[in-house]
């Protein structure tokens, strides 16, 4: 009995050893890893002047932040999450705490949480809805429930990261459980090694109260990708990308002289100083941002389904740097400010017809009209005035009757007007009338009709040289009072026109319409039913090229096959200026580096040369052109107002002969004095009577 009580009690205080030994390694545990995890926020704070602290019940008084170094001068953002946190609708208060965290521009989250599955559920949020900053300094706990295939993609941009790894219990053969002191430090891959597999990095260790090597343990990785491969999204579109491009990148031997496009030089340069390999993906026939709308849901097709199935590491497509771009990925700092305005048809004016009136203008017409009415009539009135005065006196002084020699030309209102007409066309009078007045005003009236004919010889010379007046849409005011279609490849820009203060970009707005091909769309413009919304750039190498094939299509011109009956123009005034930018995944680690050396691209002329590299060959084509095009010609097309004006002087002719017989077979005949016989002795009679 006695041995009985003493192996009791053998057993007692073995296992109260065993239990305090438990509790001391569980002690010392805890103290490692609060000496730790004060070790690396020393370490953060030393970078950054804010810290956001993640914790649950069980971590939440590990570290105090009052002792470690440094941290008087550091902002703190304390959150506390609920072992049963819900993240489908969390609490405002989490919410608040972020977003002032994002507005002072926070960059360090202490994520002490013992539930894996919390801390994925908080980090999925929180990246979806961007309210931590991906690319700033992260201190987790390891658990192996944060590497599953489902948040492959948080560690490929979180990834200024470390994982506090603690090793668990490891128990003998003997039954006794051992503890053990030390503590690693890991961290991601990036690049990462495994497709769609996270894979963790041993950095250091914590051991015996000190760090193994206590260098600095948020490495930048972002310099030197080690010549992984990266994937390109890529949709060819002037000037981003040519389609000379194609060939560069599949690889295939050629000698390209011309521009391969802006944004595929940009991505060579970087791909070359962040030590990566580019593979480019191109979607053929594939609109960019365009959207399928069908019901309520919404199916993103193009450039953008690439951004949602998140396969691409860069997006190259003349991506505009607008607040629903940003909804799907990041963008880069603007490289290149585009002119997005129309392509609209230039009509040519039909006026040949029209040629004897278009020396002068309208106002012109007007008061030249009212300058040979005022002539004649004063020309008729003076000569009465003579007339009258002179008449008087002719029995009292015979000399005054040769005074009044001519002076008939113009007593007579149609004789007036004929003969001051005729003086206009530089037609010289059958007689000069005597009286000096009239002979003055003569003078000056001849003046006058010289300067007026020059004038408008010169302008009708002028006018038969010149090419035909051009018709063109150039303001947005033009553009809406048309009654032309316009549209454009997606649905973005019909709503920008459709919510601004303007009334003329809402009355466009409402008949923007989408259009899926570009190819279609320059044939409508070039049919003159349709404007097309576009940048500049892209919109004068269309002309170009749709000027080779209307050249082209000429040549080879047959009856079912005509040219189009518009020229392309590009409307001068501006949209608006929009800023392009290179397309990133949603939350890109490189997006600091790489914006580093877009500036400096920009900043060294990198991009104006690039520019212009591709815009080389639209302008030399319209240079061409426009040396080619026939100017000063003046054809049978031109002449056409000079065959309406003989047609209708032959007409006018023919009614004043018939007129003429018309007036000698009912007036003359019917004269009582009229004798066929003697007819001098009618006209001389007449002809007194009229003096």
């Amino acid at each position: 009995m006695l041995l009985v009580t003493l192996f009791l009690q053998f057993i007692v205080l073995a296992s109260s050893k065993r239990v305090l030994y438990k509790l001391h390694q569980c002690e010392n545990n805890e103290a490692n890893l609060k000496s730790l995890a004060e070790e690396i926020v020393e370490e953060i704070i030393e970078q950054t002047n804010c810290i956001i602290f993640i914790t649950d019940s069980t971590y939440q008084n590990l570290i105090d932040i009052k002792n470690i170094k440094g941290s008087s001068n550091v902002s703190k953002y304390e959150i506390l999450l609920r072992d049963n946190e819900q993240f489908s609708r969390p609490r405002r208060r989490i919410q608040r705490i972020l977003v002032d965290g994002r507005t002072v521009d926070c960059n360090a989250y202490i994520m002490l949480i013992s539930n894996g599955y919390l801390t994925a559920e908080f980090l999925q949020y929180t990246e979806r809805e961007r309210l931590i900053n991906t690319r700033g300094l992260f201190l987790l706990l390891y658990d192996l429930r944060l590497f599953q295939l489902n948040l492959y993609y948080l560690w490929k941009k979180i990834i200024n990261v470390v994982f506090i790894r603690q090793y668990n219990a490891y128990k003998h053969r003997s039954g006794e459980i051992s503890f053990k002191e030390r503590i690693d430090l890991n961290t991601v891959y990036f690049p990462p090694r495994k497709r769609r597999l996270t894979a963790t990095k041993y950095i250091d260790t914590w051991y015996q109260g000190k760090l193994r090597y206590g260098t600095n343990h948020f490495t930048e990785k972002t310099n030197n990708l080690q010549k992984k491969h990266l994937q390109i999204a890529v949709f060819e579109h002037i000037p981003a990308v040519t389609e000379k491009s194609k060939l560069y990148y599949n690889k295939q031997p050629n000698n390209i002289i011309q521009g391969l496009g802006i944004e595929f030089e940009l991505i060579q340069i970087i791909s070359k100083a962040m030590n990566f390999k580019p593979k480019y993906y191109i979607q053929q026939n594939i609109p960019l941002k365009q959207k399928d709308i069908e019901g309520s849901n919404q199916t993103d097709t193009g450039l953008i389904s690439k951004v949602i199935e998140e396969n691409a590491a860069f997006y190259l497509g003349d991506l505009h740097y607008t607040l629903q771009n940003l909804n799907y990925l990041d963008l880069t700092i603007p490289y290149n400010i585009e002119c997005l305005t129309f392509l609209t048809p230039e009509s040519l004016t039909e006026n040949s017809w029209k040629l004897l009136i278009l020396p002068f203008k309208f106002y012109t017409w007007i008061a030249l009209i009212l300058t040979l009415i005022l002539g004649s009539i004063v020309f008729y009135f003076l000569s009465l005035s003579y007339k009258k005065h002179i008449s008087s006196y002719k029995s009292q002084n015979t000399s005054i009757k040769n005074e009044t020699k001519g002076l008939y030309l113009f007593t007579e209102i149609g004789n007036s007007i004929l003969y001051t007409y005729s003086m206009l066309f530089q037609v010289s009078l059958p007689h000069l009338p005597s009286p000096w007045a009239v002979r003055i005003l003569i003078g000056w009236w001849w003046i006058y009709s010289i300067l007026v004919a020059v004038a408008y010889r010169a302008s009708m010379t002028a006018t038969l040289a010149n090419p035909v007046a051009r018709v063109t849409i150039d303001t947005l005011a033009q553009l809406a009072k048309s009654s032309m279609e316009v549209g454009g490849l997606n649905e973005e820009s019909k709503n920008f026109f459709l919510k601004s203060s303007d009334l003329s970009s809402q009355e466009i707005g409402n008949k923007f319409i989408i259009i899926k091909h570009e190819d279609e769309a320059i044939e409508k413009v070039a049919n003159g039913s349709f404007c097309y919304y576009e940048n500049s750039y892209f919109l004068q190498y269309a002309r170009v090229k749709r000027q080779i094939f209307e050249k082209e299509k000429k040549r080879n011109e047959t009856a079912n096959n005509r040219s189009s009956k518009h020229n392309l123009h590009i409307m001068e005034e501006c949209i608006i200026n929009m800023p392009i930018a290179l397309g990133m995944e949603k939350n890109s680690p490189l997006k600091p580096k790489v914006d580093i050396l877009i500036r400096r691209m920009i900043e060294i002329g990198l991009v104006k040369k690039w520019l212009n590299d591709v815009m080389e060959w639209p302008k030399i084509m319209e240079i061409r052109q426009e040396a080619e095009s026939e100017k000063a010609l003046v054809n049978l097309h031109k002449l056409k107002g000079a065959f309406f004006a003989i047609i209708f002087g032959y007409l006018l002719a023919f009614m004043i002969l018939i007129g003429e017989i018309l007036y000698w077979k009912y007036i003359v005949l019917k004269d009582p004095k009229f004798d066929k016989y003697h007819l001098d002795i009618f006209y001389n009679s007449n002809n007194n009577s009229k003096i």
